[in-house]
Formats: C-alpha cells, sequence, structure tokens
C-alpha cells in the first residue's frame, strides 16, 4: 500500500466521503506535459469538469488547447488575463455586482497563480504518483467542520477564508490555496454547479498539499473530543470490517461537548 493509499484510508475512517479526494499537479513546461503520466483528451473539458470527473475516479491532464473555461485557464497560470475581465466590466456588464465600483474590486482581490504552467493534471488520489501540489474535497458542510476543526489542531483558526461564490473551483479551491499555503472553504458558484452537476449540499474544500498529511493527522488527534456518537460508531464499523478494529482508541462517551450544556454556574 503506497504512502497515499494510506491516507485515503484513514481519511475515508474518519469522513464519510462520497467522493474520491482530487489531486492538481502544475505541469510548467511542455516537457513536464509531456512526460506526466496521465490519459490526455482532445476535448474541450471546464476544468471544474474535469474534477468532478475525478471524483468518480477519471484521470486526465489538461494544456490550454483542451481547457473549456478561459477564466480557469486564468486562475490557474495557463494564460494571462484580460484587461475587460481585470477592470471589473465583464462582470459589471453580466449584471453580477451592483456596479463596477465592486466588480473591480473583487477582480483586484482574486488570488490567481503567478508562475505560468502549460497544463494541469487532475486525477483521484488512487493514481498520485508523486504529492500534487493542491488537494480538493468535494464533500459535505459536516465534513468541512471536522478538516477544519483537523487543520486546527496544529495550525490553529482558519482567518483568511475567502469566498465570493464566483470562479470556486479554480479561484477559490485552487489558486488560493496554492498561493497562500492556507486550506479554503468554497460554497461552489453557479457556474460549476451548472457545469458539473454538484449536488446542493456540496461544497469543496481546498487544501495545499503540504496540511493534508497533518489535516489527517489532526482529525485523528480530535476524533474522541470533537465527533458525535453516532459517527463514532460508524467509525468503529469501518475499521472493524476492514480487519483493523483497533486501529483507533475510540471512546464512545468522551467529547469536549458532554455535559457542557446543564446551565451556568454561580
Amino acid at each position: 500500500m503506497s504512502n497515499f493509499q494510506e491516507l485515503d484510508r484513514r481519511l475515508n475512517y474518519l469522513l464519510e466521503l462520497k467522493r474520491k479526494v482530487v489531486g492538481i499537479s502544475f505541469l510548467r513546461s511542455k516537457e513536464d506535459f509531456e512526460a506526466y503520466d496521465a490519459p490526455e483528451t482532445e476535448k474541450l473539458v471546464p476544468y471544474c469538469r474535469s474534477v468532478q470527473q475525478a471524483t468518480e475516479g477519471v484521470s486526465v491532464k489538461l494544456s490550454i488547447d483542451n481547457f473549456g473555461c478561459p477564466a480557469s485557464a486564468v486562475a490557474l497560470g495557463l494564460i494571462e488575463n484580460d484587461e475587460y475581465s481585470a477592470s471589473g466590466q465583464k462582470h459589471a456588464k453580466m449584471g453580477v455586482y451592483k456596479d463596477i465600483e465592486v466588480s473591480k474590486a473583487i477582480a483586484d482581490d482574486m488570488v490567481y497563480c503567478r508562475e505560468s504552467s502549460y497544463g494541469i493534471a487532475v486525477e483521484p488520489i488512487e493514481a498520485w504518483q508523486s504529492a500534487p501540489d493542491v488537494i480538493l474535497i468535494i464533500t459535505t458542510p459536516f465534513n468541512a467542520m471536522r478538516i477544519l476543526q483537523g487543520n486546527a489542531y496544529f495550525n490553529g483558526q482558519a482567518k483568511n477564508i475567502k469566498m465570493t461564490g464566483m470562479q470556486a473551483i479554480c479561484q477559490e479551491g485552487t489558486s488560493y490555496p496554492y498561493e497562500t499555503g492556507l486550506i479554503n472553504i468554497s460554497m461552489m458558484c453557479s457556474g460549476t454547479r451548472y457545469v458539473a452537476r454538484w449536488k446542493d449540499e456540496e461544497l469543496c474544500v481546498g487544501v495545499p498539499y503540504e496540511k493534508f498529511e497533518t489535516m489527517i493527522e489532526g482529525l485523528e488527534e480530535t476524533l474522541n473530543p470533537m465527533e458525535l456518537l453516532e459517527k463514532k460508531r460508524k467509525i468503529i464499523k469501518k475499521t472493524a470490517e476492514d480487519d483493523a478494529p483497533d486501529f483507533y482508541d475510540v471512546r464512545k462517551r468522551e467529547n469536549y461537548f458532554r455535559g457542557a450544556y446543564q446551565g451556568v454556574k454561580r
């Protein structure tokens, strides 16, 4: 079992994940792109659609020739932004913001990849041969809470969550975590919900790879104080079914909020 498979095993013991964890790797040159061992497509594919397919087990590498969404190509450093978009005029004309001032402020605040890339690889965790640059986890609010708790165990409070509901998978989920080294939460955007058909209850957590392993370790360390009883029972069941009943020391009646809601003592 590879290290990545073991990380995936641990993560799936701790969380009820309906989709596969996805890794994003930036391929800086044509040589890097051609040498990377992942299937190449000849079709135009929106970036977030390729992420959705990877959550179902499909790997792909994309160059600018295959990017179906120009905005994601900008966010990920495959092309430069154009003045029409950077000025705020594009989204102001679309009517998604009150006026050009709001639109320009949001455009200025977008965090895009500064280093250019020839292409990217989008792969489910079982296909990883080396550590990707960014991890995307498409999941539920409950699991996002636990991921933040696991991250907080080592890194403290997430103070710089950035979201607008625009460029969700490419900017909020990928380029922002990559450039800042911070975990980010995205509620998705209307475009990706249309293209990738995410469920209403799904959101995206973007994790820089350097925080991925410690986040899982933090989930393990906070299992007993943070988890609900019914979730602990499911963890016990999953490890038992995997012939690893003692994988975790799950203490069902132990958590930080037990007996905490009995009024204020005077």
